[in-house]
């Protein structure tokens, strides 16, 4: 399986070693990566959106696509545990958190899955020092690895 975090926007400089940290973990399990887009330059949001929305499916071609919103299901880190087992050996999965402003509804629709980490308003940086940790506590479920506990 190979997985990537695809992420509109630049990283934050004050998270990128704990950032590193669980990229490292990950690839102990699984090839990943994290490729940042250039964020829409718009001033209109949902020109924004489109821009976005345009670069995200460019990158997500032929590849399946799970997408971070606030309008998606609730998830468990058992839900993603369950979620990864049960991909083919061969699967190709982009997790993809859109732009500041969200994301378009066509893009939205297209998705395979669209999960929701929080009913909270988050910090953009923050959601994807999440989904790192999340996708690795995952790996740890799935590998029987006591970092995760119930």
């Amino acid at each position: 399986m190979k997985q990537r975090l695809l992420v509109v926007g630049r990283g934050d400089s004050e998270l990128a070693d704990y950032e590193k940290r669980f990229m490292h973990r990950i690839c102990s399990f699984t090839p990943f990566e994290v490729i940042e887009l250039q964020a829409g330059k718009e001033k209109r949001i949902e020109q924004r959106r489109q821009q976005e929305g345009v670069r995200i499916r460019k990158r997500c071609q032929e590849r399946t696509m799970v997408l971070f919103d606030e309008r998606g299901r609730r998830m468990t880190s058992q839900h993603w545990a369950s979620f990864l087992r049960d991909q083919p050996g061969s699967a190709e999965i982009d997790y993809v958190i859109g732009g500041a402003g969200g994301v378009e509804d066509n893009l939205r629709n297209s998705a395979a899955q669209c999960w929701q980490l929080s009913a909270l308003t988050l910090p953009h940086q923050l959601v994807r020092t999440l989904v790192l940790e999340q996708l690795y506590r995952a790996q740890t479920i799935l590998a029987g690895h006591p970092y995760h506990r119930e």
